[in-house]
């Protein structure tokens, strides 16, 4: 009438070998997860930086190679934030200005005392714009000094960059 059950079910240390795999995989899936998670806020955090800084000096060298032009009143050098006005003519041959500066950590282009808007990126801030003047007998340059910073508590980065644009 009673029947053996010793080949039913799972003893003991059967299911606490099977928990403990299971934690180890789950342990395993989890660092995986989290690794993950943080290159992809490094990426994130090094991509703005890269957009905004190739946007800005891209923007800024070439507004300066086509200007004619520094209106050193109206400029700040050699401190932060700097500030650059540069003059020149439009294609109609009217008088045109342009300026940068920064405002909330972004680097803003105004033309002709209207606001264009930022030239970096949102999730960017750029802490740090100076703008040096050197010249020498036959040309005028600007150097331009930039610190950028991005990222999270969890991953948080700032670079400097450098560029120089001699005026035509």
């Amino acid at each position: 009438m009673f029947k053996s059950s010793k080949n039913k079910g799972f003893s003991l240390v059967e299911m606490l070998v099977y928990i403990s795999i299971l934690v180890l995989m789950l342990g395993v899936v989890m660092g995986v997860t989290v690794s993950i998670v943080r290159s992809q806020r490094a990426v994130k955090a090094s991509r703005d930086i890269e957009s905004s800084v190739i946007l800005s000096l891209e923007r800024l060298s070439r507004e300066i190679r086509l200007s004619d032009s520094v209106d050193i009143n109206s400029s700040v050098f050699d401190s932060n934030p700097g500030r650059l006005v540069l003059e020149s003519l439009d294609e109609n041959e009217n008088p045109r200005t342009v300026e940068f500066y920064i405002l909330s950590g972004a680097i803003i282009l105004r033309e002709n005392g209207a606001d264009v808007g930022a030239l970096s990126q949102s999730d960017a801030n750029v802490t740090s714009l100076i703008f040096r003047l050197f010249s020498d007998a036959e040309d005028v340059g600007i150097r331009t000094e930039l610190e950028i910073e991005s990222g999270t508590s969890t991953y948080y980065r700032s670079n400097n960059f450098y560029s120089s644009t001699v005026l035509r």
